[in-house]
């Protein structure tokens, strides 16, 4: 497989798409909306069990979303090694908000991976099966 930065119109303004969808909104979903925003003075237990769950959501949103949504991502939205990557960015990122209590943290992690991942290591052209 060859990497390198995408060729396209949209090139420039992709970073800006990026950041709003996936990472803001997403963000607000599965960690604003799914984890407590104090949910570490819960403890432990209850804090992991929300990162847990929050993950879980965010891992099954993806091949929900090609499926109903973009067909095009299916063969990569359906792959398993994807979606382990998918589980380690929803950990990170429960964790970074849990810890932070800031919903930007996490966000600029999500954004900052997508981004990097579709420009410069041929992430867009999995998701639109070019």
């Amino acid at each position: 497989m060859k990497y390198e930065l995408i060729d396209s119109k949209m090139t420039a303004i992709l970073p800006f798409t990026l950041f709003v969808f996936p990472a803001l909104l997403e963000e607000l979903f599965f960690r604003g909306v799914l984890i407590p925003r104090n949910v570490v003075d819960s403890g432990r237990k209850k804090t992991f069990k929300a990162i847990g769950l929050s993950t879980l959501a965010f891992v099954l949103w993806h091949p929900a979303n090609a499926l109903l949504l973009n067909g095009s991502a299916i063969p990569l939205f359906l792959d398993s090694w994807f979606l382990v990557i998918v589980a380690a960015l929803g950990i990170t990122c429960g964790y970074s908000y849990a810890v932070s209590r800031s919903i930007w943290v996490p966000v600029i992690i999500h954004w900052a991976t997508v981004t990097v991942w579709v420009i410069f290591l041929g992430g867009r052209n999995l998701v639109l099966g070019q």
